[in-house]
């Protein structure tokens, strides 16, 4: 059985590629929740070259009402590679998710609009075995149109006739963002949910579980000279 958490020693772009082709393999796009009361948020914030901190907000869904918050301060163990973001994030997020009961988890970054389908939320719901979708500022791979520009629209994503996601129109007038399954959820419920969950662009549960790592990172200042590049599962 291959690993799905550790990753391997050194880099060794074929076995990462194989670990991915395994967790694609075990991704539902069906919907998998029994109930939808509860979201958390999950994103990890950088604090140096090799730290950083990883935050999980939960909210009721129906309010958007914050019930609780974690926040870690995690180790950085595997270096970045474009389309590889799970093996340097995946293990300091499910130390808060696992601490945190959620109906779904939404995450910063793609799930299955990824070259392998097996992005940083589809690797978490695999391995966390919860509903997971992932929400991504940036295009990852895939092609489509651009929504209208009223809030609420949204424009599939098809790669080699496949669909893998969809860019959404969160708020009238301003850049969608990307929306693919991570585990266990439908397309269109992933969809549903980040409309759901949107005041501004960003969804709530990952614009204030950003904040909270932020918050937290800033007091751990990046070394001098370190530069750390946009984040690409």
């Amino acid at each position: 059985m291959l690993p799905l958490l550790s990753p391997p020693r050194g880099v060794d772009l074929r076995r990462l590629m194989e670990i991915q082709r395994k967790i694609a393999s075990r991704v539902s796009t069906r919907d998998e929740w029994r109930k939808l009361e509860t979201i958390a948020g999950l994103d990890l914030a950088y604090a140096g070259k090799d730290r950083g901190f990883s935050a999980c907000v939960l909210l009721e869904l129906k309010t958007l009402e914050v019930l609780e918050e974690r926040v870690r301060r995690v180790r950085i163990r595997f270096p970045y590679l474009p389309t590889f973001l799970a093996f340097r994030e995946v293990e300091g997020m499910l130390q808060v998710a696992r601490e945190v009961e959620a109906d779904v988890y939404m995450v910063d970054g793609h799930g299955v609009a990824h070259p392998r389908r097996a992005g940083l939320a589809s690797h978490l719901g695999v391995v966390l075995r919860r509903p997971t979708l992932g929400v991504a500022k940036s295009r990852l791979c895939g092609e489509g149109e651009e929504p209208a520009r009223e809030r609420g629209n949204y424009a599939l994503l098809r790669e080699g006739g496949e669909v893998i996601g969809a860019a959404v129109r969160t708020r009238t007038g301003v850049k969608p963002v990307y929306v693919s399954v991570g585990h266990g959820l439908s397309l269109r419920t992933a969809i549903e949910l980040t409309l759901r969950t949107s005041r501004f662009r960003i969804p709530e549960p990952l614009r204030l579980a950003h904040s909270l790592a932020t918050s937290k990172a800033v007091s751990y200042p990046p070394l001098k000279g370190v530069e750390f590049p946009a984040r690409m599962c």
